[in-house]
């Protein structure tokens, strides 16, 4: 394919260079252009808004031509029409009045003959003796200009329809299509030797039934004949190919013109790359056939052409003209459309049995449920830092949802861009929704989630444990559009110098390499939940393994109140009760905890190491005392609130009167009543509070936020992407933004007002 320096393609290398401004080869460039853009982003082309351009100018430039130049190879003007239409339509951005002149010039065939309910070559410039009857690559082409102009000009289509009554010859072709499979399916199934059959006309009518007929539904009816449908295709394949069957038309200067397989197979593979139950059910009934596309991806490779002696450039021939046995730009685009859908059709197979092998919950909440979930349990303990639903929103959520690339099935692209964060560790006592807040996230974003526990590493035993880990990775490698949360790993990536097990040293040496590649890859998002930050090895949470170090504290402290406030009134018909107690306060004590103990464990260890090596002091597994019961209060989880308003109650009840707020002594007697978890002792509160020293994120990620106000003109810092206004730095907080002459407010999470600066 040769674009050079003009508008349009070349048919064949030899020709000389083509006028720069004129539309040339309408079918073949139109393939070109189209085949271009089946590249996910920057694969094939450095830009490819540079091809949807040149793609824009072609258009205009091909709606300048006489009608009567809208042809192929000096004849087939409906084919040219048919073909070429297509592209020129998703091309220009305003309605041309030529096009409903060309779509009547196809639909003339019908009106001059009543019984036709399908589009052949029937039309100028044969007289209308010679005029082919309807076929189903015609008629799919049809289908897909009335289709595109009514999704892009739907007023102009409103008034070509009405002209041209396209709803009910709209049907009757959809009408013709299952007729023509049904009768294709009948030839196939009762002989595939026979003379009769066309298996071009099966491929193209099944491609009708797939993309434009609206009686296709997910039922064991529909799957069954879809099932014979890709049955009959295949079994007349040989060699890796099809052979020619009847011709389309015959080209007055070129000869017979048939259907290319590759451009049938790539428009076939198209309709099961979109959204949608119906797509997903062709998918999975085109997958027992996977060795025949690749069959005939081989038989493409095996009849490559080197486009000149000792290049590695190579192009396709089609065969149709006995005379040419030279590449052609239109072959060489169609075998290109078809490489890039089946590459993407595998890419989507190997991603759902990644997912199908991995631990794949459903997705719990709709994306605003989800959001709402964020909040809730991003509300952490620490006035005055930024939550950790706002990190998460800035750091992951927002930067997915300003990425430009949002085709889900285009498993080679990359949906996070070099500069944003794709990987951290979130730490923190056990309790804190570190899991939730993950799931939450994927289900914001509208990603798969998966969940990988040191269990899935050990699950062949420990002698297949490398075997198992590259399995793993090598199935984490497959997935794209995907959110991974490492659950409980602390034990695979214990500090090296702590854990002498040869098992963990291996393990944690492997995984590094591993967890480059995903970041390398830019396609998941990956997280892992720990309750220890200190255990990990000081090489795995490096950067470009993971960008971020996320402290998830207990829920905050105004959050706990007003739950146990809501708890002691509807449960145990309480009055709303004022707490005494305030958050200084069990942060006083939280942090005497950790004085004490970090006191006996210095004269504890200077008096006793020297005897005793390596014994853990007793101190450190040691309950609270009373006098600091109310640094409980921090550490206690979620769903430990209702233990405690029954507590609560209790010693309220038994007092005359009952008291008008909850004092100091009341809430220390009641969390003394809470069961503590063998985790939750001395160590586990002066761990805590070491553990928010921990956190760390790499400069080099920049955190998004959103632009949630209606603003004029261009602002410095703020950048248009996906229709939506943005601001990335790497700033920790909008407190470190400053943009001169305006006023930044937060507006949720991860959202700015911009205003004016009134000053």
């Amino acid at each position: 394919m040769r674009l050079q320096s003009g508008i349009s393609f070349k048919l064949l290398p030899s020709e000389p260079p083509l006028p720069n401004e004129e539309a040339r080869h309408l079918t073949t460039s139109a393939t070109c252009f189209n085949s271009l853009l089946d590249c996910p982003p920057g694969f094939f082309t450095a830009d490819n808004r540079v091809v949807k351009q040149t793609r824009h100018s072609f258009a205009e430039k091909a709606l300048d031509r006489s009608d009567n130049a809208w042809v192929s190879e000096g004849s087939a003007g409906v084919y040219c029409r048919c073909r070429a239409l297509p592209t020129v339509i998703g091309s220009i951005d305003n309605f041309d009045d030529r096009i409903g002149t060309h779509v009547k010039e196809i639909f003339t065939q019908l009106d001059k003959e009543p019984d036709r309910f399908a589009i052949g070559e029937a039309g100028s410039p044969l007289p209308q003796a010679q005029w082919y009857p309807p076929n189903a690559f015609h008629t799919y082409w049809t289908i897909e200009i009335l289709d595109q102009v009514k999704h892009r000009f739907p007023v102009p289509y409103e008034s070509i329809s009405s002209e041209l009554n396209l709803k009910s010859r709209r049907e009757g072709m959809l009408l013709w299509g299952r007729q023509q499979l049904g009768s294709q399916l009948g030839l196939h199934s009762a002989s595939p030797q026979s003379s009769v059959l066309d298996t071009d006309q099966l491929a193209w009518s099944l491609a009708i039934f797939l993309r434009f007929d609206e009686t296709l539904k997910v039922n064991l009816e529909k799957r069954d004949f879809l099932k014979q449908a890709f049955k009959c295709l295949f079994s007349t394949q040989t060699d890796g190919t099809w052979r020619h069957y009847k011709p389309l038309f015959h080209y007055r200067n070129a000869g017979n013109a048939y259907c290319y397989v590759f451009e049938t197979f790539a428009v076939l593979l198209q309709c099961a790359l979109r959204e949608g139950a119906e797509a997903e059910m062709i998918r999975e009934l085109l997958k027992p056939y996977d060795k025949n596309l690749m069959d005939l991806w081989r038989y493409a490779d095996s009849t490559k052409i080197p486009l000149c002696a000792g290049s590695k450039d190579v192009g396709w021939c089609s065969g149709h003209r006995t005379n040419v046995t030279t590449p052609e730009s239109w072959a060489t685009a169609s075998v290109f459309s078809y490489a890039q859908a089946l590459r993407r059709l595998i890419g989507i197979w190997c991603r759902e049995e990644a997912q199908d092998s991995l631990n794949t919950p459903r997705s719990r909440f709709t994306p605003e449920n989800a959001e709402k979930e964020i909040v809730s349990r991003g509300r952490t303990w620490g006035a005055g830092k930024t939550s950790v639903s706002e990190r998460l929103w800035t750091m992951f959520v927002n930067p997915i949802r300003m990425h430009d690339c949002t085709d889900r099935f285009e498993p080679d692209s990359q949906p996070i861009e070099k500069n944003h964060a794709r990987s951290a560790i979130l730490f923190g006592p056990p309790g804190t929704s570190k899991t939730s807040l993950i799931r939450a996230l994927a289900d914001v974003i509208e990603w798969k989630y998966i969940e990988i526990h040191a269990s899935h590493f050990v699950a062949e035993g420990l002698t297949q444990v490398q075997k198992t880990a590259d399995m793993i990775f090598k199935q984490l490698s497959e997935l794209d559009h995907a959110v991974v949360l490492f659950d409980e790993i602390d034990e695979l990536v214990r500090e090296r110098d702590m854990e002498k097990d040869a098992f963990g040293r291996f393990l944690t040496t492997s995984m590094l390499p591993k967890l480059a590649e995903l970041w390398d890859a830019r396609k998941i998002l990956y997280f892992v939940a720990t309750n220890h930050i200190n255990y990990f090895d000081s090489a795995i949470i490096r950067s470009h393994r993971f960008d971020a170090l996320v402290l998830v504290s207990p829920t905050a402290f105004n959050a706990k109140v007003k739950e146990l406030q809501r708890l002691l009134s509807q449960e145990y018909g309480l009055p709303v009760l004022r707490f005494e107690t305030t958050e200084a306060q069990i942060q006083q004590e939280l942090e005497d905890v950790s004085k004490t103990a970090t006191g006996m464990r210095f004269r504890y260890m200077r008096l006793i190491t020297p005897l005793v090596p390596g014994l853990i002091p007793e101190w450190r597994e040691q309950k609270l005392t009373r006098e600091h019961a109310l640094a409980k209060f921090a550490l206690l989880r979620w769903d430990e609130l209702k233990e405690l308003a029954y507590r609560l109650a209790l010693i309220l009840e038994n007092k005359n009167p009952i008291p008008d707020c909850i004092a100091e002594d009341i809430l220390r007697d009641a969390l003394m009543q809470v069961e503590d978890s063998e985790w939750r002792k001395n160590k586990s509160y002066s761990d805590y509070l070491r553990d928010t020293l921990s956190e760390r994120r790499d400069y080099q990620m920049l955190n998004v936020w959103e632009v949630d106000s209606d603003i004029q003109g261009s602002i410095p810092r703020v950048e248009l992407r996906n229709q939506k206004r943005w601001i990335s730095l790497a700033a920790d907080s909008l407190k470190d933004i400053k943009i001169a002459g305006y006023d930044l407010e937060s507006s949720g999470l991860g959202r700015v007002t911009i205003r004016q600066s009134k000053a």
